[in-house]
């Protein structure tokens, strides 16, 4: 075992200990791998770079701490989003590990400029229900994202590595994104406590861009921006299709998605999350295509979510489920898919409804929902800042943030919805905007069977199922108070 102490690592906490560990990483390498053990003590440091056959071993009371200085952080030989810096980097290296119970503290502090809002625009408050009034939360940085100073891009990235463990370790206060693997294949990342700034946008806890065969398990997960996210943004790390990923026992906190896939230039494709926990987040799942990227074989289940309105520029509007095609900005030619997604077993309570919403239709199918339960809630900033929805990015817009009636469920242009035992009860009061049950256009193929909503208040009188130009509809197995109007609707089956 190497000690970084010998290498003349202070961990006083004021002396710049890159060096000394870079030292032990690299001796350790070149005799062949081993471990590196950082002993009990805070260690501040700049990049410091991981190599094959090395396992980064914290021991419990260590700390290694982000420089509050960009200089100490070296300029990566790639970069996205304008993403060119790290803590902890491994570049290409193979048989790597970071384990212990020690800490590894990103120094967000040092780079966030607290009590000020994020007030730059990205949508039209003219399109949304409250109009202008609209920023008078919208601009609060009272739940951020709060402004920034210039900031290093990654607290840790392993790019292009092959058999990485991560595991134990605690991970927090992250000045951008957080833990992220990029062209990586065949990872665990198990048993970490990541938490970071609620307040701190672009703060993910963790990130997979364009890898293979990675497990994610048993972590807690408080992020400022999403909580786990699949191909966030990161195209200019590489290529390649995100494929085989599983996520399961884990509790995650988020000012953005608990979980989130897309989008990118590049397709993404059996997954599997299960057991886990998302809790007073902005939004639950978020599904997102915006050019000719495709989405595929990705079930849920055995989930808990619970999401609410937050103050600020967070893209989201409380929705526990979002799946949504749309064209943003800079893509063009075809526009790619969502295509068998099945959510079981899952419970929700939420401030807003379910959103499944296609640019094109059929661009968004074979979407199954197996015992869901949905319970919508009264919450304190619905009247001011909700009744919207949120599909950012989008280039119309018209489609960015923008005034809709919210129903339990609304979905449009999709091919082949399946429902199975959907209970959706409404708790009182909610506000006027607060609509149907399930509002579903411009469908095909549609299976309703076994349904039960219980409506927001004992005067509402509005429809339990409303259907609106579509073909192929089956509907069975209803409680007997449920109502349904279809208009323009062919085949339709009920019984």
């Amino acid at each position: 075992m190497t000690n970084i102490r010998n290498f003349g690592a202070t961990g006083d906490g004021v002396t710049l200990d890159t060096s000394a560990i870079n030292q032990a990483i690299l001796a350790c390498h070149e005799n062949g791998g081993g471990t590196v053990s950082v002993p009990a003590g805070q260690y501040l440091i700049g990049t410091v770079e991981l190599l094959s056959n090395v396992t980064l071993h914290l021991e419990t009371g260590s700390v290694l701490k982000g420089s509050p200085h960009l200089a100490d952080y070296r300029v990566l030989p790639m970069t996205s989003e304008l993403r060119n810096t790290a803590l902890i980097v491994a570049l290409g290296a193979r048989n790597i590990a970071i384990t212990g119970r020690g800490v590894i503290d990103g120094n967000a502090d040092a780079f966030a400029i607290h009590d000020q809002a994020d007030l730059s625009r990205d949508f039209a408050a003219s399109c949304t229900r409250q109009g202008e009034a609209y920023f008078d939360i919208n601009d609060q940085a009272e739940d951020g994202p709060i402004l920034h100073k210039p900031r290093p891009g990654i607290l840790i990235l392993l790019h292009d590595c092959r058999d990485i463990l991560v595991s134990q370790v605690k991970i927090m206060e992250a000045p951008n994104w957080c833990l992220h693997l990029s062209c990586c294949e065949d990872a665990l990342l198990s048993g970490l406590e990541i938490k970071s700034s609620m307040l701190m946008p672009n703060s993910d806890g963790i990130d997979v861009s364009l890898s293979r065969n990675v497990r994610i398990s048993d972590c807690n997960i408080e992020a400022g921006d999403d909580g786990i996210a699949f191909s966030p943004c990161a195209d200019g790390f590489g290529s390649g299709t995100l494929e085989n990923i599983t996520v399961q026992n884990c509790i995650i906190c988020s000012r953005s998605a608990g979980i989130r896939i897309g989008w990118g230039e590049h397709s993404f494709r059996n997954m599997l999350f299960n057991n886990i926990i998302i809790r007073n987040s902005n939004r639950g799942i978020g599904l997102f295509v915006r050019g000719n990227e495709t989405i595929e074989n990705v079930m849920f289940s055995n989930m808990v979510i619970e999401t609410r309105l937050y103050k600020g520029k967070w893209w989201g509007k409380a929705e526990p489920i979002h799946l949504s095609t749309e064209r943003d900005l800079l893509t063009g030619g075809a526009l790619g898919e969502i295509r068998n997604i099945t959510f079981a077993h899952i419970h929700l309570e939420a401030e807003h409804g379910m959103v499944l919403s296609a640019a094109e239709n059929g661009t968004i199918s074979n979407i199954t929902f197996d015992d869901v339960r949905t319970c919508l809630k009264p919450g304190v900033l619905q009247e001011s800042f909700g009744g919207n929805f949120d599909l950012r990015p989008a280039r119309d817009e018209q489609k960015k943030v923008f005034c809709h009636d919210i129903p339990a469920l609304y979905a449009k242009g999709v091919n082949g919805l399946t429902f199975r035992n959907l209970k959706i009860d409404r708790q009182a009061p909610l506000p006027d905007f607060f609509r149907h049950a399930l509002e579903i256009e411009d469908f095909t193929n549609l299976t309703i069977d076994g349904f039960c909503a219980a409506p927001s208040t004992p005067e509402n009188n509005e429809e339990e199922i409303v259907l609106r130009r579509g073909h192929s509809a089956v509907l069975r197995h209803f409680s007997s108070s449920s109502s349904i109007v279809s208009d323009d609707v062919t085949d339709l089956r009920q019984s």
